[in-house]
């Protein structure tokens, strides 16, 4: 479990925040919306709406992980769980990577789904602490 801070009795490191707010969850929730905006300029830069369906697709897809971490904010995390959000968010990081250089939507939709799949996981994982 993160530890307590002395000063204003709040979890910190990964805990719960100042704010009450579970900063390891919050940072998860703002690596699934870089990865919407990421989607998006996709979208704006594609000419074929067969691709811009697939990418819409999974845009709605990531938003609904962004709607779901934000419904989780408030939740404490152990400090396993706070491993497991790190490793999504490295995945992130990948995923970031990856998007700046597929070219072809069928790999874009499997790169986000294999991401996504991760996030399911933890989120399901946090969802029963």
């Amino acid at each position: 479990m993160s530890a307590i801070d002395a000063t204003n009795g709040n979890l910190n490191s990964g805990g719960i925040n100042g704010a009450g707010m579970n900063g390891d969850i919050r940072k998860l929730q703002q690596s699934l919306v870089k990865q919407h905006q990421s989607l998006s300029t996709l979208l704006g830069n594609t000419t074929n709406p067969t691709d811009a369906q697939a990418i819409l697709l999974e845009m709605q897809e990531v938003n609904f992980r962004v709607m779901v971490s934000g419904s989780l904010l408030f939740k404490q995390t152990t400090a396993a769980m706070d491993t497991r959000i790190e490793g999504v968010l490295a995945a992130s990081a990948d995923l970031d990577a990856a998007l700046k250089t597929l070219t072809r939507v069928n790999d874009i939709v499997r790169a986000t789904s294999q991401f996504l799949g991760q996030v399911d996981k933890v989120l399901d994982a946090i969802k029963l602490t």
